[in-house]
């Protein structure tokens, strides 16, 4: 599970990275990314169902409300990740980030991932920032936004009033 897991996130990141092309590679990257969520979607039994005091993820993605019902063990995945109707997004994860009130710019190099069910399907956060809000007893919660963009369009999405919650890692 965890290499399936691994491997749909690297064929993810690969084809992000080949948006920029154009002309018949950039048509080969969006099928890259195509199958990078079908695989992702077909391996969600993997994931955790959000709960009230379990895994959660919410935000507004151009001021609607967007929720994940299931999320990943960033653990298992490397990444912070909520899903919702095959739509995610994928926050850096580093354990050393759990302190209350650490902020954590995104930017090309620590930046964020949303894919959304419409024409463009991959967008790229690289302007905005997580912060640590909470740390408590087996849990750690944060706030995000950000702006989503991609080299395929000239629109972006606005993410705003992000929100997560997650058990720490057994080891902390």
């Amino acid at each position: 599970m965890k290499k399936i897991i691994s491997t749909s996130i690297a064929i993810l990141a690969i084809g992000i990275l080949l948006t920029s092309c154009g002309g018949s590679e950039q048509s080969k990257a969006i099928d890259v990314q195509k199958k990078a969520m079908a695989s992702l979607k077909q391996h969600m039994p993997g994931s955790i169902p959000t709960s009230i005091d379990g895994y959660s993820m919410k935000a507004k993605l151009n001021g609607k409300d967007w929720e994940a019902v299931a999320m990943i063990p960033p653990a298992l995945a490397g990444r912070i990740i909520g899903y919702n109707n095959g739509e995610y997004i994928g926050l850096p994860y580093n354990k050393n980030y759990f302190v209350v009130g650490k902020k954590v710019p995104f930017s090309e190099i620590n930046g964020v991932d949303l894919g959304t069910n419409d024409d463009i399907g991959m967008w790229g956060g690289r302007k905005g920032e997580m912060e640590i809000t909470k740390v408590g007893a087996g849990f750690v919660e944060g706030k995000f936004f950000f702006t989503a963009d991609t080299k395929r369009a000239t629109k972006t999405v606005e993410v705003t009033k992000g929100f997560f919650r997650l058990p720490l890692p057994k080891d902390n």
